[in-house]
């Protein structure tokens, strides 16, 4: 494959191309998870009801770890959905003489809802999981909850 160069990639089959919602996160390999983590918890603590983490490929490992992070900062109702997409990568030659080479793969997704409340969840859908029992939560320093306990008792 050192002759060629890939040219175009494209995703067919997902929603990816829609507008990406204010609540959001697309996980990728390469991003901290102390990031996405913050950005979760600051769109949490400003009024938002529902975040959705989403990822592809490898970086589904790291999805699901941010949402079992999260689930121990809040009471969060999740519910997880998986599907594929078909990736179709074109490569050109860098030599004449060569034909064009069309790779077609599919590459797993992950698509994680995360809720404070059960509003248009299903309880009865297979992904759905109800927030963590109390004494397994660790608020820590983030917890909007436990900030909001701290003014209150100054």
């Amino acid at each position: 494959m050192e002759k060629y160069r890939l040219v175009k990639g494209d995703i067919t089959n997902d929603s990816s191309s829609e507008t990406v919602a204010q609540s959001e996160i697309r996980i990728t390999q390469q991003g901290k998870p102390r990031n996405y983590i913050s950005r979760a918890m600051d769109l949490l603590a400003g009024g938002a009801d529902t975040v959705v983490l989403k990822a592809m490929g490898r970086a589904i490992n790291k999805a699901v770890t941010i949402a079992e992070i999260l689930k121990r900062k809040m009471p969060l109702h999740q519910l997880n959905s998986l599907s594929s997409v078909e990736m179709v990568d074109v490569f050109e030659p860098l030599e004449e003489g060569l034909d064009t080479v069309t790779s077609r793969r599919y590459v797993s997704c992950m698509k994680i809802q995360l809720s404070r409340n059960l509003g248009d969840m299903q309880t009865t859908d297979i992904g759905y999981q109800p927030p963590l029992p109390l004494e397994e939560m660790h608020p820590g320093d983030f917890h909007p909850l436990r900030e909001a306990a701290l003014i209150a008792s100054s």
